[in-house]
């Protein structure tokens, strides 16, 4: 990543695209506002060098890189996609009397997030006469429950992990075990997501069928992720490396991005080069803009275009809501 400051590998800025057409202009606009301009603040053009500028939230206009079109590597539009959660399901259950069924989890870089650790949870039921499937799969859940309640944050019904369901009925019953990696799972603290993987089998006399019905997914564009990259992004715009000066600490302005959107996103791979020697240095830009619904998407593809007119149209993809 690189050290904080303008010489940092890459650099993020997460606002509200807008159409201002110069400084003057941008400096009128709501805070986080965000626009591309030729370098020198005017509109842009074909083949000018440009940066893109923003105003903070205490008003101040910063502004990345000057970037020359001739530098500019790769660009690309990344569109939002939504987090999908791991789905396992436990069907086909045969009763066995008296016989033990044993639901394991196993959870990988658990809290450490190191590969080595392992954190096993089970949950129990021991089927007698006159139970059928459903009889298991309640007394599984009824387990599952009461041992994932000794977690922080968890209760005798829910906890911030796993979420464990039934479907059907009668000997048709099955045991649904999702994995909640998205939302509860984002350490404000740390300013980190704490993405489990995790495996999940069962034990017992007649094995059932254990089938993966919903591949996880971490999704693109969420609001944990542009959290993340924004937190660890800063670098001159209120630098939250300034916090290793404990205690003589110096707080910026709060992080513009939030947990609960959604965002479009513009990568840009360029280089930078000395101006007396042949070094060649990769950068990359990030910008992140908030949208709800297709029409939203309007203010980011205001950069888009400004984009496409200086790098040659069709180099970036407008976005469109899927």
């Amino acid at each position: 990543m690189g050290l904080a400051g303008q010489n940092q590998v890459r650099h993020m800025y997460v606002g509200t695209a807008d159409n201002a057409a110069s400084i003057s202009a941008l400096k009128s606009k709501a805070a986080n506002s965000l626009v591309v301009l030729s370098k020198d603040g005017s509109a842009v053009s074909a083949g000018s060098s440009f940066k893109l500028f923003q105003k903070d939230a205490l008003g101040t206009i910063i502004s990345s890189d000057t970037i020359k079109v001739d530098n500019v590597l790769d660009v690309r539009s990344v569109p939002h996609a939504a987090a999908v959660n791991k789905v396992v399901t436990i069907s086909g259950l045969s009763v066995d009397v008296n016989s033990l069924y044993t639901v394991s989890i196993e959870i990988d870089q658990h809290g450490s997030l190191s590969q080595e650790d392992t954190y096993l949870k089970q949950g129990y039921y021991k089927a007698a006469a006159g139970n059928t499937a459903e009889s298991i799969v309640d007394g599984l859940i009824a387990s599952l429950n009461r041992n994932f309640a000794r977690e922080i944050g968890a209760n005798a019904s829910e906890n911030p992990y796993f979420g464990f369901s039934k479907t059907g009925s009668g000997s048709n019953a099955a045991l649904v075990v999702t994995g909640k990696t998205q939302g509860s799972r984002f350490d404000g603290d740390k300013h980190i997501k704490v993405v489990d993987s995790f495996n999940v089998d069962i034990s017992c006399d007649t094995y059932p069928t254990v089938t993966v019905t919903s591949a996880a997914s971490s999704g693109v564009g969420t609001g944990f992720q542009i959290m993340e990259m924004e937190y660890f992004l800063l670098g001159e715009r209120g630098d939250t490396y300034r916090k290793s000066g404990y205690p003589n600490n110096i707080t910026g302005p709060a992080l513009v991005s939030n947990a609960s959107s959604s965002y479009n996103v513009i990568e840009i791979s360029y280089y930078d080069e000395g101006r007396d020697e042949a070094k060649k240095s990769k950068k990359g830009l990030t910008i992140a803009v908030p949208f709800t619904t297709l029409s939203a998407n309007s203010a980011i593809n205001t950069v888009v275009t400004d984009l496409n007119t200086i790098l040659g149209s069709g180099s970036i993809n407008a976005f469109l809501e899927s």
